[in-house]
């Protein structure tokens, strides 16, 4: 389901990519460790419709259920950006780049 997400994503695909995230949202568990990806995928895509509260609840519970997961941070970022929370936004890459230092795409 969720590859089938990716793929979708990657097209810019990103309404039918968001479907197939939410069947795989809605079908899994909380203790479900693929389930903080999930909720980062779909925001990412959330983030490129400009939904971008949906996109923030979206990473805010993926990180409650992963505290460390980056790949919620990055569109809860910029989301933030969107939204004109500049500040905001850095502090969360920040938050990123503590967990990943050696990540270069941060």
């Amino acid at each position: 389901m969720n590859d089938d997400g990716v793929k979708l994503s990657l097209d810019q695909k990103h309404v039918e990519a968001i479907e197939k995230y939410n069947l795989a949202i809605s079908e899994s568990e909380d203790d479900n460790e693929k389930l903080p990806i999930w909720l980062s995928n779909r925001a990412c895509s959330l983030v490129i419709l400009e939904k971008i509260d949906e996109a923030i609840a979206d990473c805010v519970r993926a990180l409650t259920l992963d505290p460390k997961c980056v790949m919620a941070l990055i569109p809860h970022s910029k989301a933030y950006a969107y939204k004109g929370d500049i500040g905001r936004a850095t502090d969360i890459l920040r938050k990123a780049l503590e967990l990943e230092k050696d990540n270069k795409g941060l």
